[in-house]
């Protein structure tokens, strides 16, 4: 077997792997490979968690983010326009990436602007002191800071050629993804641990190999095949090793970190409360929580739930338990708007009081871990702290969002303070109606203003279709009862089914579900009714939660499973409030009582929220407490109405992002005047090289001819003819380029400080000539002088 040595002089080798950037071109990219893969597997780490629905998402931004951060590396700009790029293109491929989760927005710019509206509406709660609960926004901080680690750790691995800070962030976070999932992250890590050690040993092996070249030191060509052989043999030695080795920590070692529990546990708490929304379910079994309920929810394909048990509820009254409302509709998905997060610890709101009602106490036992918390429709009190996104009465949307006081409020989804743990116990209370028939039938049908305004918006993209199809329902009947009752009796002949396809991009799912797909389940059963509803202009919205538990003798309470996850429509009575309706064909019809019979009060006394209204022609609610109960001040409401004219704060973003590219540009076009100082702590080896190397790159930018035969001098001519202003500066780089190259001894420290501001002034004349070739600003030229 012959080996091949490297020779024992071999100048241009040496040259070039004394560079920081030489490395063998088909090497580059298999480090680039393993690179990308080393931070796709913390991104599908991170979607296979299942911390929030939307992570699918970050695969392809740190895809994204290898790609840019790779095309940077290879040129030869500095690192200030490198991180302007990075904030570019990372503002443009996470914005683009996460379009696709603004819902019910049919271009990419309005869903975008969905994205930005989201974030600075989940700004304003949180500084406000309230918990936030947009899920969009955790899936936007993890898609920054997966682009930021991807962009650094390609940068640093190629261009400052520190391989332990482009793996350990990333192993980082790791570790913390695999410590906090709720579920089994183990080979992801391995896989990561594997990328990293291989590429630890390749850029090891490279700045070996640039040593040897140096210094002459003889060693065989294909060195890196028997080095990476032996380094994957180690390194699943290794990995298995640790694999099989049990872990322990000492008692000792547990008691050096207990004084940080107490501060770590407050960070713990301040992280549930900015995002409050998340699936921390635990890793085993029947704690791992799949169904998780939030201000947004899309209407998609096949719906998959699992009989794991979430809940054990004792009540009197077994039908729904609703973790939130959704009251906007976006043609694929709906939406809980112009809310307000309210702490019912400190600004309990009152609530609205309507006829026949009673209030019943639930007591519930959680399986899975949450915070958000599940109640009877209505909802009253909690016995645990927590926080509310309630809806104002009396408001218009918009004023709801600049309001800093508000009065009567509903309570439209509860949030704990802390995580309810399994086998924690709370009691809630709820006002749930007794409304019969004939009590809705007759109802008003005179609604607030700002009922109509909340509950009959549409957009515009429903079909005509679906409004011929709805008045065809109602032709024949005169209350708003009996055309619910209606519209729900023939939607629930449609084939029930949780395995549909799901609307296409653009497609309106009311049309897709009445006419296309003719099947689907609970979420399109009940946004058919809703739109239907409203377009024949009922208040009418959705609900979401879980409903019908079965019974369970041991533990004396409903017990729910993920299974009963469940969505349903509500439609107002101005009277009587909220009223449930079941639409879907696989849940039993809800029978109501056609004469009032009520059950008594507890101690045989009248309930408050038994008696209508005084005037229920004025609309009104009434607080149940609280007659004419105390408005509470909203503390956000100014960065809300921030949030209103997102339009100027985007202009004077775009003005400020215009003027710092400007900026920019005039410093880059600006040649130094006083070379009195380096600009650099220290130059390079080959530093005349690299300043050579630029300015050829440039000439051929800008067409300037190059010939390998011609010397430095011959080239500088060139130079000098196509660019005469700049003649002196490349005249003085060909001499000082060719006296490193030539002379015996290398250039003193003032020659490379006048190379360094000779190539600064070349590079603004530069400048100047791509913009008059390539934009023809020869008249505007002047400007940037």
């Amino acid at each position: 077997m012959s080996v091949t040595y490297a020779p024992h002089t071999h100048p241009a080798s040496a040259e070039e792997a004394s560079s920081p950037q030489y490395e063998i071109p088909s090497r580059r990219w298999i480090d680039v490979l393993l690179l990308g893969f080393m931070l796709s597997v913390l991104a599908l780490s991170l979607d296979a968690a299942g911390w929030s629905p939307g992570l699918d998402k970050l695969a392809g931004i740190t895809a994204m983010a290898v790609i840019a951060a790779t095309l940077i590396s290879f040129t030869d700009f500095g690192p200030l326009f490198a991180l302007l790029y990075s904030v570019i293109t990372g503002a443009a491929s996470i914005l683009f990436g996460l379009s696709s989760l603004a819902t019910g927005s049919a271009t990419h710019q309005e869903a975008v602007y969905q994205v930005i509206q989201r974030t600075f509406r989940w700004l304003t709660d949180v500084m406000a002191g309230q918990p936030g609960a947009d899920s969009l926004v955790f899936v936007l901080l993890l898609a920054i800071l997966l682009w930021i680690l991807s962009f650094n750790a390609v940068w640093v691995f190629f261009r400052e050629q520190r391989k332990w800070q482009a793996v350990l962030p990333t192993g980082l976070a790791m570790l913390v993804n695999l410590y906090y999932a709720p579920v089994d992250l183990k080979a992801y890590f391995i896989f990561y641990l594997v990328a990293a050690m291989l590429l630890l040993v390749r850029a090891t092996l490279g700045e070996r190999e640039a040593q040897w070249y140096r210094e002459r030191i003889y060693f065989p060509f294909d060195i890196g095949f028997d080095v990476m052989r032996d380094a994957v043999i180690f390194i699943l030695f290794v990995v298995i090793v640790s694999w099989v080795l049990p872990s322990t920590l000492m008692e000792q070692d547990r008691q050096m970190l207990n004084p940080l529990q107490e501060p770590w546990d407050r960070v713990k708490e301040e992280w549930t409360r900015l995002f409050n929304t998340l699936n921390y379910g635990n890793a085993q079994g029947p704690n791992a929580a799949s169904v998780v309920f939030t201000l947004s929810h899309p209407l998609e394909g096949p719906r998959n739930v699992s009989n794991d048990p979430v809940m054990v509820v004792k009540t009197s009254v077994n039908r729904y338990y609703q973790a939130t409302v959704l009251d906007t509709y976006l043609s694929n998905a709906w939406e809980l708007r112009s809310t307000v997060n309210v702490n019912l610890e400190t600004a309990k709101p009152p609530i609205p009081r309507f006829a026949a009602r009673r209030t019943i106490t639930q007591t519930v036992t959680m399986l899975q871990r949450t915070n958000i918390l599940m109640a009877a429709p209505m909802p009253v009190s909690v016995d645990v702290p927590a926080s509310a996104r309630v809806i104002p009465q009396g408001m218009l949307p918009e004023e709801a969002l600049a309001a800093e006081t508000i009065g009567v409020s509903e309570l439209a989804m509860l949030i704990s303070e802390t995580i309810i743990q399994p086998g924690d116990t709370f009691t809630i209370t709820s006002a749930i109606s007794f409304a019969t028939e004939s009590q809705l039938r007759s109802d008003s049908t005179v609604y607030p203003p700002d009922i109509l305004a909340r509950y009959l918006q549409l957009p515009d993209t429903v079909p005509q279709r679906v409004f011929d199809l709805a008045e065809d329902l109602a032709q024949g009947y005169d209350n708003p009862y009996d055309i619910a009752k209606a519209i729900e009796t023939y939607v629930r002949s449609y084939e029930y089914s949780d395995q549909i396809p799901g609307p296409k991009p653009g497609q309106d799912a009311a049309d897709y579900f009445l006419f296309e797909e003719k099947k689907g389940y609970c979420d399109y059963y009940a946004t058919a009714m809703a739109v239907m509803l409203r377009h024949l202009g009922i208040p009418a919205r959705l609900a979401q939660g879980y409903a019908t538990g079965e019974y369970d003798p041991i533990s004396g309470g409903y017990r729910l499973l993920e299974k009963d996850a469940h969505t349903w429509v509500e439609v107002y009575f101005p009277t009587y409030g909220w009223i449930q309706f079941e639409p879907t064909a696989s849940e039993p019809v809800i029978e109501r009582l056609s004469e009032q019979v009520i059950p008594p009060a507890p101690g045989g006394r009248e309930s408050v929220l038994d008696r209508p209204q005084q005037e229920p022609e004025e609309n009104i609610p009434i607080d149940e407490e609280v007659p004419n109960g105390p408005s509470v001040r909203i503390e956000q409401g100014a960065a809300e109405r921030i949030m209103s004219n997102l339009g100027f704060v985007f202009i004077l973003l775009a003005l400020l992002g215009l003027g710092g590219i400007i900026y920019a540009l005039r410093r880059l076009m600006t040649a130094p005047t006083h070379p009195t100082k380096p600009r650099m702590r220290h130059f390079p080896q080959e530093f005349m090289d690299r300043l050579w190397a630029r300015m050829l790159w440039w000439g051929r930018l800008l067409g300037i001819p190059q010939r390998p035969s011609l010397t430095p001098f011959e080239q500088a001519k060139v130079f000098a003819h196509a660019l005469p202003q700049a003649s002196d500066d490349v005249n003085q780089l060909a001499h000082l380029y060719a006296q490193e190259k030539y002379a015996p001894h290398p250039l003193a420290e003032e020659d490379l400080v006048r190379a360094h501001y000779a190539w600064l002034r070349l590079r603004s004349q530069f400048i100047r000539a791509w913009l008059d070739k390539r934009f023809h600003f020869r008249h505007q030229i002047a400007f940037w002088r």
